[in-house]
């Protein structure tokens, strides 16, 4: 007997806005970003379903309303498996492009520290980027490890960094 793979939904938003103001157009794509989604085409954003995913975009619908445009939400499947894995890819690989910018920062400020700079606010951007990349990996990128070790090395680093500062001034303040 074939195992039934479970093909994950989709929750599509499906809006317009008026031209102006532009700032309710800015607004919604700033938002649609944040949450990671795709654009199938103008004025269509896809994401996978979930409680999050669903509450956030019905949020969205309403604010669409409220700024004069209409905005339509819509569970959907694509039409062949070969269609659906194109669109997972689709996601991974706008979740990678992100992954190896946080890896090459990462090691930019592992470097940065060895040498003896100042990166901590550095460091704290970064991590929080991280974050926020993460909840957006909808499809556990590969790269999501990755970026997760160069971020510990990165930390590491600094903390090695900021224990030598603390040697040398009370080192001096003798």
């Amino acid at each position: 007997m074939a195992e039934t793979v479970e093909r994950p939904r989709w929750v599509l938003l499906v809006y317009h806005l008026p031209r102006e103001p532009s700032r309710h157009r800015v607004a919604v794509w700033r938002k649609l970003r944040d949450l990671g989604a795709l654009y199938l085409q103008d004025g269509v954003a896809a994401l996978p379903e979930d409680a999050v995913t669903r509450e956030q975009l019905e949020w969205l619908q309403l604010r669409v309303g409220e700024a004069g445009g209409e905005a339509t939400l819509w569970e959907a499947r694509p039409g062949t498996v070969a269609e659906e894995a194109g669109l997972v890819e689709d996601f991974r690989h706008s979740r990678e492009e992100a992954y190896r910018a946080i890896i090459a920062e990462a090691e930019r400020i592992h470097r940065k520290a060895q040498m003896g700079g100042g990166v901590l606010e550095q460091l704290g951007k970064l991590e929080r980027e991280f974050r926020a990349e993460r909840r957006r990996d909808y499809f556990r990128s590969p790269l999501r490890i990755k970026a997760s070790a160069a971020l510990k090395a990165a930390r590491h680093a600094v903390r090695v960094q900021g224990r030598g500062v603390e040697v040398q001034d009370a080192e001096e303040g003798r």
